[in-house]
């Protein structure tokens, strides 16, 4: 299968371990049009940017970049963190108007905004092993801050690595997506979802995209596992926003952005 673009990749500025100019040639090896690159919100321990003034260095950084039509458009996005159950994201709404694209996503160790969020999200999950109530409670609680951060930001273009470390409804999860028109990421990085819960999703009717969550340049548009899920699963091409034929973020990004040159 081929693709039009791979929109979540992380660099130096966060806990990849690559440059920008390396996530660019290496979108250009995989023949892709377009690549974004996405770091870490700053409230995640250790895989965070330093602060929220960093996206625009990164920002500054992309733009000094000899962008021609042999290498793919990149984009100056962000993967925000989820840090409580109202769904509070990690980065400015200031700092979001200037970004092309946003993700958001649950993490361990990110800092809550109250202490009960701390116990409900993130010790509740370190706990889950417990019990069937602990295991309960614990997705409950996850459920409601995806599905809140997906209802009340609607900048969000993207919902990653769904399910990841911290289990969640999803069907509820996927129905706050359609509604918010946010696409539901099956991340090849992680190979998460699992196909179990991208079935139930895809029942629901949800859009997907198809990204690596790459670290490194060798992962770099490897998605391999969505194209293995998507042919498993029979799921229409046009329900995929980054396969080649669906164009890119100009077909289906929030913002009406021009092109990082």
């Amino acid at each position: 299968m081929k693709y039009y673009g791979d929109y979540h990749t992380h660099s130096r500025h966060s806990d990849g371990r690559q440059s920008i100019e390396q996530i660019i040639a290496a979108a250009e090896r995989k023949g892709l049009q377009e690549v974004a690159v996405t770091d870490h919100g700053p409230m995640a321990a250790v895989i965070g940017v330093k602060n929220a003034a960093e996206y625009e260095h990164i920002k500054c950084e992309v733009k000094q970049v000899d962008i021609s039509d042999s290498i793919p458009h990149v984009l100056m996005g962000a993967e925000a963190n989820i840090r409580d159950r109202k769904g509070t994201l990690d980065i400015e709404p200031e700092v979001i108007t200037k970004l092309d694209i946003l993700i958001a996503g649950m993490h361990p160790y990110t800092m809550p905004t109250s202490l009960a969020d701390g116990w409900e999200l993130f010790a509740r999950n370190s706990l889950r092993h417990l019990g069937k109530g602990q295991r309960a409670k614990a997705k409950n609680a996850n459920t409601k801050a995806v599905v809140e951060a997906v209802n009340n930001n609607p900048e969000i273009d993207i919902l990653s690595h769904p399910g990841l470390f911290f289990t969640i409804d999803v069907n509820e999860v996927a129905r706050a997506c359609i509604k918010n028109k946010v696409l539901f990421e099956i991340n090849c990085g992680h190979e998460q979802p699992e196909i179990s819960d991208i079935m139930k999703a895809d029942k629901q009717g949800t859009q997907f995209i198809i990204n690596s969550d790459a670290h490194f340049p060798d992962s770099v548009g490897n998605l391999d596992y969505g194209s293995r899920v998507l042919e498993k699963l029979e799921i229409e091409p046009e329900r995929v926003a980054n396969l080649q034929a669906g164009g890119g973020y100009e077909q289906w990004g929030k913002k009406m952005k021009t092109y990082i040159s």
